[in-house]
Parts: C-alpha cells; sequence; structure tokens
C-alpha cells in the first residue's frame, strides 16, 4: 500500500525539508529535517515500502518518493524512541504521578535539553533589546 503526505509551500526558500541548488531547484530532502523523521516513523509504524510528498511550488506539483530506510531508522530514530519509552513513558504507565499531583519524571538528558533552549531564548531576547 502507499502512503502519502501532503505540503503545500508558498515559498520554497523557506521550507528547509528539500535541498535546493542555486538556481532554487529542489536536488534531494534533507535528511536530518523534522519531516523527513516524521515519514520515517510513519513508514515503519505501518510497515509500508515508500511515502509520496506532493507539494505546490511556483513551477507547478512536485513530488518526492520518500523510501522506508531501515538503517535511518536502526541508527537514528530507534535509540531516541526506546530511550524515551523505558525512561519516560514506562515509569509513568508503572507508576503515573500525573494523579497525585506530582511533578513527571524528566531524565537529565531532557532537563538538558529544555536548559539549553531556556538559554538560548534568553540570549536572542538579549539581542533582540
Amino acid at each position: 500500500m502507499l502512503a502519502i503526505s501532503y505540503i503545500s509551500l508558498k515559498l520554497i526558500n523557506k521550507i528547509t525539508l528539500w535541498k535546493i541548488d542555486k538556481n532554487k531547484d529542489i536536488i534531494g530532502i534533507n535528511t536530518n529535517h523534522k519531516y523527513y523523521y516524521q515519514v520515517q516513523g510513519q513508514l515503519h509504524v505501518t510497515r509500508r515500502r515508500f511515502s509520496i510528498i506532493a507539494y505546490w511550488t511556483n513551477k507547478g506539483l512536485k513530488y518526492e518518493t520518500i523510501e522506508r530506510d531501515d538503517i535511518f531508522w536502526g541508527n537514528k530514530m530507534f535509540p531516541k524512541l526506546e530511550m524515551f519509552f523505558f525512561n519516560c513513558l514506562l515509569p509513568e504507565l508503572v507508576d503515573p504521578r500525573h494523579f497525585r499531583s506530582m511533578q513527571i519524571r524528566n531524565p537529565t538528558y531532557i532537563l538538558e535539553v529544555k536548559m539549553k533552549k531556556k538559554n538560548r531564548l534568553h540570549y536572542t531576547r538579549m539581542n533582540i533589546i
């Protein structure tokens, strides 16, 4: 079966899913983009072989076929999903804190990312003023 993702674009320069050459032609997919991760996740969960992303540009309708990448899944996605499941989701399922009005468990790696985002936001605001 076929999995299809639709994305409508007005300004292709602002969308970083595609690699674009100097002539503003699309030359491939950015495999570090969150949409690529999303499509790969959908392909693995649904056990599909490929997905088609369709998009509209000022040159007309374009589409890109993305095949399921088992190596990408195994190296970049599955380890993070597994870590999230065992460190965040499973402990909350086994011993829920929400109903006891307690804060959720945040592993160290999540707290570090939150702190980096907070510092980056603070730094950005300082530069704007």
